[in-house]
């Protein structure tokens, strides 16, 4: 009687079994990385679009029309617009700091999120200090180019920004920049007296990154501009203006 004998693995046969099962991890992984990958630049697209539509819709270039701002969302605070560089974005004003970091000005769901104001200011820039916050996006959107102030050379390009609110248009006089660590509250909103606010206007211009002759004086109120910098984990870039009236 016959009896097949029952061949056995080689290890080439399991080197091959192997090596097939590697270049199928592979492949998924090289699918879900290109799904990743279109949906993040749809998301950038999206967002980009949706302020381009924004944008269209008003004119920086003269009086601010915040009732049609207000129409598409009731948090609208005022805009921000520096001249020369990717800033030129509505400011919100919302019940925290969470929803705006994910949403964006429509209240569409995106990460490119918003320009917004900490929920702690009363939304008028008549607070002593007003915090506004922005995404480091990749693309060079939102408050990326925040970080371009760590050079002293474009400071001096673009010393100043604008800033249009419903009560009135200012400039924001910049005045220094500094790297800050994120897991810490490194900003102010309120002082003690007039030396105390002086003392903290003199800490940031010693710590700044570039050096401004510009002044603030005591009944000055000032704007801090805040986003993500990669010094280390959680480091953020905060660039702090004087307002005045334009």
């Amino acid at each position: 009687m016959h009896v097949r004998s029952r061949r056995r693995k080689t290890p080439l046969y399991k080197s091959h079994r192997l090596l097939h099962a590697l270049m199928a991890l592979c492949v998924a992984g090289i699918l879900l990385f290109g799904f990743l990958l279109i949906h993040s630049n749809q998301e950038y697209l999206q967002g980009d679009v949706a302020y381009e539509q924004v944008r269209a819709a008003d004119d920086t270039a003269s009086k601010i029309d915040f009732t049609a701002l207000k129409a598409i969302n009731s948090d609208t605070v005022g805009w921000i617009l520096a001249e020369g560089s990717a800033i030129d974005y509505p400011i919100v004003l919302g019940n925290d700091n969470e929803y705006y970091l994910s949403h964006l000005f429509n209240r569409q769901r995106n990460k490119l999120g918003a320009i917004f104001m900490d929920y702690r200011n009363s939304g008028g820039f008549t607070d002593k200090n007003t915090v506004i916050y922005g995404h480091n996006m990749k693309d060079g959107s939102m408050f990326s180019s925040l970080t371009k102030y760590k050079e002293q050379g474009y400071y001096e390009r673009l010393p100043t920004m604008a800033l249009y609110t419903p009560e009135g248009d200012y400039t924001i006089e910049l005045f220094a920049g500094v790297v800050a660590d994120g897991d810490y509250e490194f900003v102010r909103f309120g002082f003690i007296d007039d030396a105390d606010f002086q003392d903290y206007i003199h800490a940031l211009k010693e710590k700044s990154t570039f050096k401004s002759n510009t002044r603030v004086k005591a009944d000055d109120r000032i704007v801090t501009l805040c986003t993500c910098s990669y010094e280390f984990n959680n480091a953020r870039y905060a660039l702090f203006g004087r307002l005045s009236l334009s």
